[in-house]
């Protein structure tokens, strides 16, 4: 027996599908005998069977088990005599037959009880050909879960994006359509929308542009109707409508996407080639989240702020664009960050870079170009998924302690915030080069740990 770590996928060293040649052979069902001390697991010997693996979880439960039998004696069973079964455990147990060295898997399923406690299986799943290949048993045992995902091998790519297409893959990603100006402290001063103004591919590159709102400061509105997707509040974020002098709509367009609905996950590699944005007071995201609204939790694979040089007052550090971020935002509402820093030669933005967050059941380290610049221990135990937009302003990001105080336009949790960031934007202050205000993204890729 070996223990299963998480153990998601036994590949066939990627095998090309033939199912003409397999259509007429089925894997016989499992009978799982429960024992009074542990249980075993056996497949009736047929004539073309080489191998057996078994990989099986109880009640979804990681680590499981799994067990290649290479031998019949007479038929192909695994014991597990130290896992006592109990009345209405779940098992999940997935079945790899190598037969005259064409590859099959088949996932069945048993509820203990049924049948006396002979177990016979109770349902089983369309059985899938694998191709002309033997059963790969190099596949090593992985952290990574993936949300709808019974296996995966460690290294393994779960995800890739190169954004070839014509547009955005909807497969894949969903937009952020929502205003961020909600009376919150995590108010940024965006309205989030799918606008080709502000995301587009080109070259094979996602592009994320801000823009500035071109509504007049006092007659903007915003009404997204159904279209909307609120995180907190379908209220506020879903419609505003200006009534000065205490309540404006955001003076930045902008956009974001995520893999919330389509590839969650536990515990991998992510990396990321991308050109941060340059612009005074822009932020960027290139982000893991959890799905919990009143508990947003972050994890930051490359954060640097748009500015060229920003420099804080108490001890003169420089926070503008050369200083890269990575790490954890714990509380996103409390601002609860564990962040490690890198200083690059120049501004983030003035070329592109790889970008990569390791994430174990111990660890996160992060790296930029291969060179890793933090770790920090936690066991973060949630599902996250990925997140790609770009900000501008709001009460967290921005130190009120600068140098020159009159850099900035607006005071943190000012109810004038969003009114003195318009009027810079009307008078000139903050201006946007048209090109290097993009965030643009070469490639996503996910590797299982």
């Amino acid at each position: 027996m070996l223990p299963l770590l998480v153990f998601k996928s036994i590949i066939f060293a990627v095998v090309p599908l033939i199912l003409t040649t397999c259509s007429a052979y089925e894997i016989p069902s499992v009978k799982v005998d429960v024992l009074r001390s542990g249980f075993n697991l056996t497949i009736a010997d047929e004539p073309g069977i080489k191998k057996v693996l078994y990989i099986v979880r109880i009640n979804g439960e990681c680590p499981g088990f799994m067990d290649l039998i290479d031998k019949s004696q007479p038929d192909w069973t695994a014991s597990h005599l130290a896992t006592e079964l109990k009345d209405k455990d779940m098992l999940d147990i997935s079945i790899l037959v190598d037969h005259n060295g064409e590859a099959y898997k088949t996932f069945q399923n048993l509820i203990v009880g049924t049948n006396n406690n002979q177990g016979i299986i109770k349902r089983n799943l369309p059985r899938k050909c694998y191709g002309n290949n033997s059963l790969n048993i190099d596949c090593k045992p992985s952290q990574t879960l993936v949300a709808d995902k019974l296996e995966i091998c460690k290294d393994q790519l779960i995800f890739e994006e190169n954004f070839d297409g014509p547009t955005i893959n909807a497969e894949k990603w969903s937009f952020d359509i929502r205003n961020l100006v909600t009376g919150r402290q995590t108010d940024e001063f965006v309205v989030y929308d799918n606008h080709g103004d502000n995301i587009f591919l080109n070259e094979g590159s996602l592009h994320i542009k801000p823009t500035f709102t071109q509504e007049e400061l006092r007659k903007a509105s915003i009404d997204f109707g159904s279209r909307c997707t609120p995180v907190e509040n379908v209220v506020t974020e879903c419609k505003l409508m200006a009534k000065p002098p205490r309540i404006y709509v955001p003076p930045v367009n902008s956009s974001q996407i995520h893999t919330r609905e389509t590839f969650r996950f536990k515990y991998a590699r992510i990396e990321i080639k991308a050109k941060l944005p340059k612009g005074d007071w822009l932020l960027p995201y290139i982000m893991i989240q959890n799905n919990a609204p009143f508990d947003r939790k972050q994890m930051r694979i490359a954060f640097a702020r748009g500015n060229e040089q920003l420099t804080v007052a108490n001890d003169l550090k420089d926070i503008g664009g050369r200083l890269l971020y990575g790490g954890i935002v714990k509380n996103l509402e409390e601002h609860n960050t564990y962040f490690k820093e890198y200083y690059g030669i120049s501004h983030f933005g003035n070329g592109f870079h790889v970008y990569t967050l390791t994430w174990t059941n111990e660890a996160i380290s992060m790296a930029v170009d291969g060179l890793m610049y933090g770790q920090i221990f936690d066991n973060i135990d949630e599902y996250f998924f990925i997140t790609l937009g770009v900000s501008a302003g709001g009460h967290l990001e921005f130190p009120d302690n600068l140098v020159n105080p009159n850099v900035k336009p607006w005071k943190n949790t000012s109810p004038k915030a969003v009114k003195s960031f318009w009027q810079s934007i009307e008078n000139g202050t903050i201006a946007w080069n048209e090109e290097s205000r993009h965030m643009i993204i070469d490639y996503v890729r996910v590797y299982a740990v």
